[in-house]
């Protein structure tokens, strides 16, 4: 009988080595946002609520980011299995410049206009006044922030995966430390509350960029980039870049903006539901640091053994194993969810509705996780990997702009749903997404080799 699974154990043995250090950057970053959520939350619940909304805007933005980037990791992925590596260099260049002039214009857009922006978010005047004062600051990280994140992805490209957890611990325990100072305006520094938070992150994002841009040019020997690697050029692999990484940009931005939704909805109702919200959310997002991190693993495994010409047979076996591996992982997390969800709540201080309304929600993303970790290894670490990027964009906007989002809005603004049964609708939507994403990996028509001429 024919195996449908790949059983060497040195195949998973191999993606949770990929995605430990993922998985440790990952969990950096998201403690930053815990703890700052946690420290404004010592404040007060106006201004938890107001980063976490404020944040909601780096949340899209960094999405769509991570589009371009997991466009040009797939490219990297195949070409590192044929080990050509000039083709690598140029797509490290190209990617870098296309990311940097999208995040100009968008910081940009968040400078000019940050009570616009808050709007989306909250229909609370303070809640958008403070959170516009966070967006003035924050929106300087964004152009550093994007370009970091393609440079990482590029070196997950060739297996380099150390470097995101090496520089991220160290900029995010600065980030840490500067926050807690400009927050509370400990050891001389001013007390700034939510402003504080901001320039804590601007002044660590531009450490970490600094520091990556220095390990690529000098301590990096497998490609052996140099500064003016970064002004290639080659026409065919930018056509090459856009026609992978379009409908990933595209899937990551209506992905994330309907995502968000659960935000915007929950922020037109009233501060005790947003703040309860955004601590489940939060619990979710620090859970999801493990996922993540395999997700990033699974996506150059597979790319790398579709770019080396294995089989379609050899390919499809690795696919159904990464589904598996989703399934395991989203089981555990879910269960780890729902038993440390009162653990999680008590570091907040919440009035008692609004810990009620996070238990409630933290059982809904508890539910959801096992169809999320199929989503997240299935349609987007296998699939994106095989050059399908059009298929989750496709999905998305018939499961959630066409279903579960207006479903949602309407069990708001003119049914009166219960919050829990709004939040899980937007959520059903991860369901769907990991059905469509189970079906077309059978159908075997995602398979691409990027690398042929």
């Amino acid at each position: 009988m024919e195996q449908r699974i790949v059983t060497k154990p040195s195949f998973y043995t191999n993606i949770m080595l990929l995605s430990i250090p993922i998985i440790l950057q990952q969990f950096l970053r998201v403690s930053v946002d815990l703890c700052d959520s946690i420290m404004l939350g010592r404040i007060d619940q106006v201004q938890m609520a107001a980063v976490s909304q404020a944040q909601q805007i780096f949340f899209v933005f960094y999405t769509v980011c991570n589009g371009f980037a997991v466009g040009c990791s797939v490219l990297i992925a195949q070409y590192w299995g044929l080990q050509r590596k000039e083709e690598i260099k140029t797509l490290f260049a190209i990617g870098s410049k296309i990311i940097a002039v999208f995040a100009i214009i968008i910081s940009a857009i968040v400078l000019i206009r940050p009570d616009q922006v808050m709007r989306i978010y909250s229909s609370d005047p303070e809640v958008i006044a403070l959170g516009a004062s966070y967006l003035r600051i924050a929106a300087w990280m964004y152009t550093p922030c994007a370009v970091s994140s393609m440079l990482f992805a590029c070196c997950r490209g060739i297996e380099q995966m150390k470097i995101s957890f090496a520089v991220n611990a160290v900029s995010y325990p600065i980030n840490l430390i500067l926050d807690y100072c400009m927050i509370f305006g400990k050891f001389g520094f001013p007390e700034l509350g939510i402003r504080g938070s901001a320039v804590g992150a601007v002044i660590a994002r531009l450490i970490e960029f600094g520091i990556l841009l220095w390990f690529i040019i000098r301590k990096e020997k497998t490609l052996q980039m140099r500064l003016k690697d970064f002004l290639r050029k080659d026409w065919k692999l930018t056509k090459d870049f856009l026609k992978v990484g379009i409908p990933i940009v595209a899937h990551e931005m209506i992905w994330s903006a309907g995502t968000t939704a659960g935000s915007s909805i929950t922020g037109q109702m009233s501060t005790t539901i947003v703040a309860g919200y955004n601590v489940a959310n939060a619990m979710y997002q620090l859970m999801a640091c493990t996922m993540n991190g395999i997700l990033h693993a699974c996506s150059v495994t597979i790319g790398k053994t579709i770019g080396s010409g294995a089989s379609r047979e050899e390919i499809q076996r690795e696919a159904y194993s990464l589904i598996l591996i989703g399934l395991v992982g989203g089981s555990v997390l879910g269960m780890l969810t729902l038993l440390g969800g009162d653990l999680f709540i008590s570091f907040y201080s919440l009035t008692d509705a609004t810990r009620a309304f996070a238990k409630g929600f933290i059982a809904i993303f508890a539910a959801i996780w096992p169809f999320s970790g199929m989503e997240m290894t299935g349609m987007i670490a296998v699939l994106r990997a095989g050059g399908d990027g059009k298929t989750g964009f496709i999905s998305d906007i018939f499961t959630m702009w066409i279903f579960t989002i207006p479903l949602a809005a309407a069990g708001a603004f003119m049914w009166d749903f219960s919050p829990y049964v709004i939040i899980g609708i937007i959520k059903f939507n991860i369901v769907l997404e990991a059905l469509v994403g189970i079906w077309r990996i059978r159908s075997m028509k995602w398979i691409r080799n990027l690398t042929a001429a």
